[in-house]
């Protein structure tokens, strides 16, 4: 599916989490040709904060970031941004993640440790038991755990990572396919200011909305009913915690459609009645 931006702007820089070779790298790598923009300025950080910063320091920029994976769920770290930044979803893209392990060793019976990143860990979590490696050590990103070996020549560790990665830094691969759910895959997510003409012209017919509901009985079974009773199919439901408002809980939640459509504003409208805030996130 190709989709455009509205205007050719030559000057944005679009920003995703890490090193080359990464996971967010591979994302972007599979859908740089879809913009039409200058591809020389994507730049990678080293965190997701530092990307998140960026994003309010710049008008036009563009992030790349993961949100959730099917089995080491959610990504709080970006999910709460959206309760303090002024930002839209304009696309999402599911990247099916291989994990690999990788190391300067040879010998995976050798291997007593093991670096990566704290979502990655947990995904590759029997492979480790099985193989008895139990010092785990948390690193900012897979591909810099796979630099972090390349650079150090640590003997008895590894990394877990991509296969191009360790291709990229030049380690031997000592297992592949690694993680324990084998159809491992992580969401990523296109965000722009809401403010921004940027936009794609394609869609996937979904809509984000992160709500607080109302401190009332049932009031979450009544924020549902809005959607039941219009006919709208949600997708995702997520409770967060309000860290700005004691026991207090937000919710994360997709659903199919289009803002336009006459169910999804029926939907929405009933919704206010149960709430305290709605943030429409956009439709992608």
């Amino acid at each position: 599916m190709w989709f455009y931006l509205l205007e050719n702007i030559k000057n944005m820089k679009i920003y995703y989490q890490w090193e080359p070779w990464s996971y967010h790298h591979q994302v972007f790598l599979n859908i740089k040709d879809k913009f039409n923009v200058d591809i020389k300025k994507s730049i990678g950080l080293d965190s997701f904060e530092k990307c998140w910063t960026k994003l309010e320091e710049e008008k036009d920029a563009i992030l790349l970031l993961a949100i959730e994976n099917t089995s080491a769920g959610t990504i709080y770290e970006n999910l709460y941004k959206f309760n303090d930044v002024d930002v839209k979803i304009i696309w999402e893209y599911d990247l099916e993640i291989n994990h690999a392990i990788c190391s300067t060793e040879k010998d995976l019976a050798k291997i007593k440790k093991v670096y990566s990143h704290f979502k990655a860990l947990p995904q590759c979590y029997n492979y480790l038991k099985k193989n008895n490696i139990k010092e785990q050590v948390i690193v900012s990103d897979t591909a810099w755990a796979a630099i972090l070996l390349s650079e150090t020549k640590e003997k008895w560790a590894a990394a877990i990572c991509s296969s191009l990665a360790w291709e990229m830094y030049g380690l031997n691969v000592l297992g592949e396919v690694i993680q324990d759910q084998k159809w491992n895959t992580t969401r990523f997510i296109i965000i722009v200011p809401k403010k921004s003409n940027i936009e794609f012209l394609d869609k996937k017919n979904k809509v984000s909305i992160l709500f607080e509901a109302k401190n009332i009985p049932a009031s979450l079974y009544k924020c549902l009913g809005a959607f039941a009773t219009n006919n709208v199919n949600l997708t995702k439901i997520e409770s967060l915690p309000n860290i700005k408002n004691t026991f207090s809980y937000l919710f994360w939640m997709d659903f199919e459609w289009k803002l336009s459509d006459k169910n999804v504003i029926a939907s929405l409208e009933e919704l206010e009645f149960f709430t305290s805030k709605i943030n429409i996130i956009w439709e992608y």
